[in-house]
């Protein structure tokens, strides 16, 4: 599951910034609706990034395998997995913002950091 060349703590750092990000509507609604000049960004990059560049699915198996785990965090995890998954995602990135579905997403992003933090 984890190759020999990889680094479980970059990778997790890694993952856990887009999960943050997820959780950051403000950020959001300044990269992604063009109000910070200095910060790009849209859906489709942070859902990118997450499962594309960091594989969100394959780090939910691996942290399944760990044998001292969060099961809250595991859960969070996973609904948060599932909620991304079902999304309808909107013609605009603003509908998206609006979206009180993609609100929920953020809110449990918010979850998952929260935990993070701990």
């Amino acid at each position: 599951m984890i190759g020999p060349n990889e680094n479980i703590n970059d990778w997790e750092v890694n993952l856990f910034r887009s999960i943050r990000d997820i959780a950051d509507i403000k950020m959001q609604n300044k990269a992604w609706l063009g109000l910070n000049p200095k910060v790009v960004s849209s859906y489709s990059e942070i859902i990118s990034v997450l499962y594309d560049d960091f594989d969100f699915e394959r780090y939910i198996m691996y942290y399944n395998s760990l044998k001292e785990k969060d099961d809250c965090l595991y859960q969070l995890f996973l609904d948060l997995d599932q909620m991304i998954n079902n999304y309808k995602k909107k013609i605009t990135d603003e509908q998206i913002l609006l979206d009180p579905k993609w609100i929920e997403i953020t809110d449990k992003a918010k979850e998952v950091v929260f935990l993070l933090k701990k």
